[in-house]
């Protein structure tokens, strides 16, 4: 099985050292798990071999041993026992079984039967030893902290059915750390349940491997095989579930294994024993967690969700009852985009699910220099000198799709969104393009669901006044900040002259005034349709804290005159019925 060999010793304790050979004796098999087993087979030590099949582990036992080799795919190996004596450095080589395991053919049967860490022989226990295998592999790696992460947090709220994109915001950080992901400890969920709710707080948590490989763990939840080919077509389950009688808080779930390769895929889990309404038991609580091995024999968890409810209660109007509905789901969870090594970068992710397409003019031209972006998110990207955009990283899910350009936000100007779905498992792309309008399109319809004031109105004796501007701008803040939500008032000051028919003479002069508000959009963006031309228009931006009443604005000459602001004076020429005044708020 190898050779055993005294070497000098090189630290405190009992080190073994090797290599895991392939069959021809001289190539070494990396990403191996290499375990040190006492004759009762405790394990006392356990490493991953490098690409070049070295390896060491260490006790501080003397004692007799052997080596076990377990890489995914494969039969375990185990070297010959030996005797490993007090301060011994021993160099145990190992000749690896070549014999493949495979999980093809297997068929998911019906299993009543609770089936408590499943003895030898039994079909769900070769797969439960292929899924141990990268388990193993993910805590070890997890416990040792190798390398440095770039990593993406994501916070989703979701529809009903979790199929509709609500809102998300994403966040970066880089940084080295044990793993990108790291549970509850085991006991701890064991004990106090995978979930906490109470009156003021809804904490849920999700395993990793360390969970999954626990004791408590496996004596705590039944296993058996299972299929589902819409689900994760081609792959095999390894599904869990709690123990007859077990009230906490708790999961059940599958890892899904390539019955091909033996390598295990990732977890589905959802939530079983909540103290929830049965109105919210429908609901898809529970989440995912992926598993990514990477090219030095390593695993980590590369991503995984978490979906809760998020509750509103209201009166039943038929039953006056008051009830719990559920309002939508929120989405948290994390993606590793980079891992980095010694060796320089080991791992990048893929893409994700990905929308592109083309925003053209108006002559049917690439656009470049837009904004493509999905509604209720901060994910944007600006189309290239062909106008070409991708928006990559998608999970499955229905997105708002919208664009804007700078001569569009002129006009604030907001295009209608479209909804595109991203299909999981589908490689390509989904296709959406944009067709910005011209500028007196724009114009012709900018205020036309606007009601149009009277064009005599505040005139006495038949004067006139034309109603046709329109004016539009960005509210922005001291550091140049796009302001939503916040009101702009305009009042408009005309006069009315009062003169003597026979002399001319000027009897009266009265000031006319009306006034106006509008609020601004997510992008600070305001239009005001249907303003006066040709007089003087004063605009100024009233912050939510100040609360003015706009009743008001009819007897007072100034808007300035009630409430200190920043205000902007502009008049609208008849001849070109459109102005632009972005304003600007000082920090006071």
């Amino acid at each position: 099985m190898g050779v055993l060999a005294p070497v000098v010793p090189v630290a405190s304790g009992q080190v073994v050292r090797g290599r895991l050979l392939d069959s021809d004796g001289a190539t070494g098999i990396g990403g191996a798990m290499i375990s040190l087993l006492d004759q009762g087979d405790q394990e006392f030590g356990r490493s991953l071999t490098r690409n070049t099949g070295l390896y060491q582990v260490a006790t501080s036992t003397p004692g007799r041993y052997r080596i076990r080799a377990d890489r995914i795919g494969y039969a375990t190996t185990f070297s010959d026992y030996f005797d490993l004596a007090a301060a011994d450095t021993l160099l145990v080589d190992i000749a690896a079984r070549i014999e493949a395991v495979s999980l093809a053919g297997i068929e998911a049967e019906a299993e009543t039967r609770c089936r408590v860490r499943p003895g030898e022989g039994l079909t769900v226990t070769r797969v439960w030893d292929e899924a141990r295998k990268a388990l193993e592999a993910a805590a070890w790696t997890q416990e040792r902290g190798y390398y440095q992460y770039e990593m993406q947090r994501v916070t989703r709220l979701m529809d009903r059915d979790n199929r509709r994109v609500i809102s998300e915001d994403r966040s970066y950080d880089r940084g080295y750390r044990q793993t990108p992901y790291v549970s509850r400890p085991a006991d701890k969920l064991m004990e106090e349940g995978f979930a906490r709710l109470t009156a003021t707080e809804s904490v849920y948590w999700a395993p990793d491997a360390a969970v999954l490989l626990s004791d408590p763990f496996l004596d705590t939840h039944c296993f058996r095989l299972r299929r589902d080919e819409r689900g994760a077509p081609g792959l095999l389950g390894l599904a869990f579930r709690p123990v007859p009688g077990r009230r906490i808080p708790d999961i059940s779930g599958t890892l899904w294994i390539d019955p091909g390769t033996s390598e295990l895929k990732w977890l589905d889990f959802s939530y079983e024993n909540l103290d929830l309404p049965d109105a919210l038991q429908s609901a898809a609580i529970g989440g995912r967690v992926e598993f990514q091995a990477l090219p030095n024999g390593t695993w980590i968890v590369d991503s995984w969700r978490i979906r809760m409810p998020r509750v509103r209660v209201a009166t039943n109007p038929l039953t006056s009852r008051v009830e719990t509905i559920l309002e939508n789901l929120a989405v948290q969870g994390g993606d590793v985009l980079r891992v980095h090594g010694n060796d320089g970068t080991v791992m990048e992710a893929d893409l994700g699910g990905r929308i592109s397409g083309v925003v053209f003019d108006s002559v049917r031209s690439g656009l470049s220099g837009a904004r493509v972006f999905v509604e209720g998110t901060d994910v944007e990207v600006m189309t290239d000198g062909s106008g070409r955009f991708e928006l990559n990283r998608l999970e499955p899910g229905i997105y708002s799709v919208n664009y804007s350009h700078p001569y569009l936000e002129r006009y604030a100007f907001a295009a209608e969104p479209f909804e595109v779905e991203v299909r999981e498992g589908v490689e390509t792309p989904s296709q959406i393009n944009f067709a910005a309008p011209t500028v007196s399109r724009i114009l012709d319809n900018l205020c036309r669901d606007e009601e149009r004031p009277d064009d005599t109105a505040n005139i006495p004796r038949g004067g006139v006044v034309r109603y046709d501007g329109v004016l539009a701008g960005h509210v922005t803040d001291a550091a140049g900040a796009p302001m939503p939500g916040v009101v702009v008032r305009v009042l408009s000051r005309g006069y009315d002259i009062n003169q003597d028919s026979e002399t001319g003479a000027i009897i009266s002069l009265r000031e006319l005034r009306g006034g106006m508000a509008v609020t601004t959009n997510a992008s600070g963006q305001y239009r005001v349709c249907w303003v006066p031309v040709d007089t003087w228009l004063d605009v100024s931006v009233m912050l939510p804290e100040e609360n003015l009443d706009l009743g008001q604005l009819k007897e007072t000459n100034t808007l300035s005159d009630l409430v200190q602001l920043q205000e902007e004076t502009v008049i609208i020429p008849a001849d070109v019925p459109f102005e632009t005044l972005n304003l600007r708020v000082e920090s006071n």
